[in-house]
């Protein structure tokens, strides 16, 4: 995931009071005039829609995401360097020109966003990457694939990012964090469905077109089909909301105001940007997510070879190298339990990644298999 999250502040806690005194100031301006139970009720009901449209698909369409982002390490194992005459650092440098073209254009992603609506600009941006992932399967050359890395790295970079700022939008503070753990928890199923999908793909066989190819062009196909979805599913913000009636949008327009939180339809102010580059905080926070997400990378994509060169077959290590991942939504299942019993972030975040350390250096010293 992206750094960008740091400034959604989803890290925020609202007490059991504050939560009640919002909701009624919100709905009816006095603290006493709608009980607990009915603003419950009312913040349930319009949280379950919310859930039921744009968290679902964001959460479909991020797995599409990860999965065409790491189907090259798949398409490695069945053929894809030797067709392309790939030698020595040629694989890990198509693997790093993805990151070249993410880099590019995120910083600019979430400026987008606001200026087109996220109606347009997402499901635009899942049919570019997903035409870019199918054209993989067309390539003859090496230089013909840098080129698609960088585009596929170019077109994938506003997703992530401008999917976390509109859920920002609709969702309350209190509500935000268990909602970006059930979306960030798309990424290892990503894996761990893309490994068995993928090695399926790779049984394909046709006189013209190479397993390789067919890994690349149907699941590239499928993103697609998703994507087009996008424009009758996904809404700007909640004010403007088309499946929310006139009173939930109401509700949570003042008490996202009452709460000091955007709500999408106001404009962002120079001064509010300048703001989080300034923090120090942002930028710690932004070499540690680096870190992390390099990590899982190169786990998603090298996995498969690793597990080839073990001696396993292809259709093996395709299916195998889902078992990281799915060992990782096992655990991102209870972490948010580990967080409380910790009582601090910190210190359960500092955990986490000592524990992937642990493993790293464990998988270092006990295989010897080339990269």
């Amino acid at each position: 995931m992206n750094s960008s999250d740091v400034s959604l502040d989803i890290g925020a806690k609202v007490s059991k009071v504050e939560y009640t005194e919002l909701t009624d100031v919100a709905l009816h301006g006095t603290e006493d005039s709608v009980s607990t139970e009915q603003n419950d009720k009312l913040m349930s009901t319009y949280c379950r829609k919310v859930d039921r449209r744009i968290l679902l698909y964001a959460t479909i369409l991020c797995i599409l995401n990860q999965s065409d982002r790491g189907s090259i390490g798949v398409a490695k194992v069945v053929g894809l360097e030797n067709d392309l005459g790939m030698v020595n650092n040629d694989f890990n440098i198509a693997t790093t020109l993805f990151t070249v073209g993410y880099l590019s254009l995120e910083f600019f992603s979430n400026f987008v966003l606001k200026w087109v609506g996220a109606s347009r600009l997402l499901p635009t941006l899942g049919i570019l990457w997903g035409v870019v992932c199918a054209l993989q399967g067309v390539i003859t050359t090496k230089g013909q694939l840098y080129a698609m890395r960088v585009l596929l790295g170019m077109s994938e970079c506003g997703f992530t990012a401008g999917i976390l700022l509109i859920l920002s939008f609709f969702y309350p503070k209190h509500k935000l964090t268990t909602r970006v753990g059930l979306f960030y928890l798309s990424s290892p199923l990503a894996n761990v469905i893309s490994g068995p999908l993928a090695s399926a793909l790779s049984q394909i066989h046709h006189p013209t077109i190479k397993r390789w190819q067919w890994v690349f062009i149907l699941e590239g196909v499928i993103t697609v089909c998703v994507s087009i979805l996008g424009y009758f599913v996904l809404q700007d913000h909640p004010e403007k909301c088309k499946f929310l009636n006139p009173e939930e949008r109401e509700f949570i327009q003042k008490y996202k105001q009452r709460e000091g939180t955007l709500g999408g339809s106001q404009k962002l102010a120079a001064r509010d940007v300048f703001k989080v580059l300034g923090d120090w905080q942002v930028w710690v926070m932004m070499g540690a997510t680096f870190a992390a997400c390099e990590a899982c990378g190169s786990v998603s994509v090298f996995a498969p070879e690793l597990i080839n060169e073990l001696g396993f077959t292809a259709a093996q290590a395709q299916a195998m190298s889902a078992l990281p991942s799915a060992c990782g939504a096992i655990a991102m299942v209870f972490i948010g339990r580990f967080v409380r019993m910790c009582g601090s972030h910190w210190l359960a975040g500092t955990s986490a990644l000592a524990t992937a350390l642990v493993g790293s250096v464990m998988m270092i010293s006990t295989l010897n298999v080339p990269v």
